[in-house]
């Protein structure tokens, strides 16, 4: 059964689960009062197999709401069902604060908020650099984010590998991985990745507020380790900075405010302490999760401008002030950049991945062609 053939009360059943705090509570109260069947749940999963996250479906196989084989021979891949009851791990390497940036590398600042996809994505675009499509080799200098680097090695390991996707990071975890990627001509690349902790996002809007009863000391220091690093001690190298967004249905709200109210206040800070001023080099938007846009597509216009028509109607405040930001400081032509549609392959259950790298091998070309990067009319 597809989407367009759903009983108006299962389309109006998906609605509430994308809102519903406790989603397995509703689907046992959904059909228990009889609204809702188990064939129309096996439709609704299996339309959209990141409907539910996996531990919602294992509740629901155990409850017998579900049936393994049933999700098999409905189009699931027996591997994500076989992989049901793996729980997700939380990446907490405790590995100190970033003791600085070297010189003669480039530097790659990823900006998002918590759940934005910003780990997975920086997993998968260390994924592509170790595989020999778009480099010829690789390599990971002794550096802080050394451990992180091989957590996240561990999990996406390679192209076509299932993995579980990681938890939660620590609210003051900031990581620097020192690389070296060679391109396929056999030049060397030196490349920092340096992913921010997302609650900076938080940090950032409650300052903004004057709530300060809310910023605790993890949030004060990875505050402070972010100051060192961009600001007191900033480096001369070529830096390059992606604003990771979600793309995601509903107002996804984290800690009371959505993603847009997060990102206008962290840019506003960035651009009120300078950070922009060295943005010249690269200014990107990268659009997590955009493989579940062909889902809301009706087909009257390309995936393209319907990506831009989605992100100005969720995301408005933010991209009114980054196109401002452009103006003001020259960025990308003083105009604003497309958002780059990216995903990590197919993911299922929410929690589950079949790794594909073919997104972030183009990351990695832009990041080995500096005048690429300045462009803003580039095609992925």
């Amino acid at each position: 059964m597809r989407y367009d053939e759903f009983t108006t009360e299962m389309k109006d059943f998906r609605r509430r689960v994308i809102k519903a705090d406790d989603v397995f509570e509703l689907v046992k109260e959904e059909m228990e009062q009889g609204r809702i069947s188990r064939d129309q749940l096996l439709a609704l999963v299996c339309d959209d197999p990141n409907l539910f996250s996996s531990a919602v479906v294992k509740q629901c196989v155990d409850g017998r709401l579900l049936d393994r084989q049933q999700l098999v021979d409905n189009g699931i891949d027996p591997n994500f069902v076989e992989m049901l009851g793996t729980v997700p791990e939380d990446v907490l390497p405790d590995v100190g604060r970033i003791d600085g940036i070297g010189e003669n590398t480039t530097e790659v600042y990823l900006w998002g908020i918590p759940k934005s996809g910003k780990t997975c994505a920086l997993g998968t675009i260390l994924t592509a650099a170790r595989s020999v499509t778009v480099t010829r080799s690789f390599k990971v200098n002794p550096c802080q984010g050394l451990l992180y680097q091989m957590i996240l090695s561990q999990i996406f390991q390679r192209e076509n590998a299932y993995c579980t996707l990681p938890g939660r990071t620590l609210v003051d975890a900031n990581f620097a991985i020192s690389t070296v990627i060679e391109d396929l001509k056999g030049k060397d690349h030196p490349v920092t990745f340096i992913d921010m902790a997302g609650e900076l996002f938080c940090s950032m809007l409650w300052n903004d507020l004057n709530m300060t009863d809310q910023v605790t000391d993890n949030h004060k220091r990875a505050l402070q380790e972010f100051e060192e690093v961009l600001i007191t001690r900033k480096s001369n190298n070529p830096k390059y900075h992606f604003f990771i967004i979600e793309y995601c249905e509903g107002d996804n709200k984290y800690k009371r405010f959505n993603q847009d109210t997060y990102l206008e206040h962290g840019l506003r800070y960035l651009e009120t302490r300078g950070v922009l001023n060295d943005a010249n080099d690269g200014l990107f938007v990268l659009v997590t999760k955009t493989d579940l846009v062909g889902r809301a597509m009706d087909g009257s216009i390309d995936g393209e401008t319907y990506l831009v028509n989605f992100l100005n109607e969720k995301y408005p405040n933010f991209f009114r002030l980054l196109d401002r930001c452009c103006k003001d400081h020259h960025l990308c032509g003083g105009k604003l950049p497309l958002p780059i549609p990216f995903d990590i392959g197919e993911v299922c259950f929410q929690n589950f991945c079949k790794v594909k790298t073919a997104r972030a091998n183009k990351i990695i070309e832009i990041l080995m062609d500096p005048p690429r990067a300045k462009k803003r009319w580039w095609r992925i």
